[in-house]
């Protein structure tokens, strides 16, 4: 308890910054891994069981479904994205017009754990971004307890113009 007392505020905000961009930044960093072996996996067909639809919410809603060695798989979200809340309109457009429902495609599919997979292989929209913005969140945080007086000789240099 009295290491904790002794940690300046800098310190024990680059504590609490690092321990809630670390989560979100594992979760960012696992998409974009899968993103970019998706490339590699092996596919197999699968069928659109419900077709995109973006309602007001702009909470996806679909469903796809795809077999491997006798096992169904559903999956709700057709590639690996940041969050599908931020489309534009003309993306949302685009999406509903290629995956209407009962429509055949091919599905590629973690062979480890053919339960995670995608429809575009290689697609991340917004997970760069994301772990940019994670990466830097975090860098901060360890500049912040690490470094407390560089972070405030910064402040300082910065405030003067």
């Amino acid at each position: 308890m009295d290491y904790l007392e002794s940690l300046s505020q800098f310190e024990m905000a680059g504590i609490i910054l690092q321990l809630v961009a670390l989560p979100f930044l594992v979760i960012k960093l696992r998409l974009f891994w899968w993103a970019k072996q998706s490339l590699q996996w092996p596919k197999v067909n699968g069928v659109v069981v419900k077709s995109l639809d973006f309602p007001l919410s702009k909470i996806i809603d679909f469903l796809y479904s795809y077999e491997i060695n006798g096992s169904i798989y559903h999956r709700k979200k057709p590639f690996f994205a940041n969050s599908f809340k931020n489309f534009s309109q003309k993306k949302v457009t685009t999406l509903i017009n290629n995956y209407k429902e009962g429509k055949q495609l091919t599905v590629y599919y973690k062979p480890s754990n053919p339960n995670i997979s995608t429809l575009e292989p290689g697609r991340m929209d917004g997970v760069l971004s994301a772990l940019a913005l994670l990466l830097l969140l975090f860098a901060l945080g360890f500049i912040s307890f690490y470094y407390p007086t560089l972070l405030v000789e910064l402040i300082d240099h910065i405030s003067k113009f």
